[in-house]
């Protein structure tokens, strides 16, 4: 898992070797945000490659970027985020694991919001976060969804954060998501 760093991770979004768009769900309602998907999947044994994050309506705006990755077991989970520009650790992040479908999430869950959709919610600083699913045994051998926020200037995890969601299997020996 490298991580890019300085302009790279900018030339990443600007290739678009960082997935930042995706089906997009819009409701009639013109100030409706867009569903963030897009990203990589990670699978058992995989990760899912830097994806974009952003914040709310606005998909041309990726300030972080975030990485999923599934230990060959399926059994850790380990997140990633970094500044899309410098490559510098976020000041705060936080990851939401949820069964809810990532197509399904139109906002940013804070910690409250992240307990609502049953999900466990990680909020976190530094440059990754490790995961022990044998602790949470609902997302071990199956299908969720990880949503990972991360704020360059925010005060706390519930702070200002961009974000998006990642599709996650921990289904080891391969059987990713379809």
């Amino acid at each position: 898992m490298s991580r890019p760093k300085g302009r790279a991770g900018l030339a990443l979004v600007a290739s678009g070797a960082v997935a930042v768009c995706g089906s997009v769900v819009m409701s009639s309602s013109a100030s409706a945000t867009p569903v963030h998907s897009g990203c990589g999947t990670a699978a058992a044994g995989s990760d899912s490659g830097w994806c974009g994050l952003y914040p709310g309506n606005a998909v041309d705006n990726v300030k972080e970027l975030g990485l999923v990755a599934v230990s060959a077991d399926g059994q850790t989970l380990t997140i990633q985020t970094q500044d899309a520009d410098s490559g510098d650790i976020p000041a705060t992040s936080f990851a939401c694991l949820t069964s809810a479908a990532a197509t399904d999430i139109t906002h940013r869950l804070q910690a409250i919001q992240c307990a609502h959709v049953s999900g466990v919610w990680f909020p976190y600083s530094g440059a990754s976060l490790s995961i022990d699913l044998t602790a949470y045994p609902q997302f071990l051998n199956t299908q969720f969804t990880v949503q990972v926020a991360a704020g360059g200037s925010a005060k706390d995890a519930n702070g200002d954060a961009f974000y998006n969601n990642f599709s996650v299997s921990t289904v080891a020996g391969g059987g990713g998501p379809s």
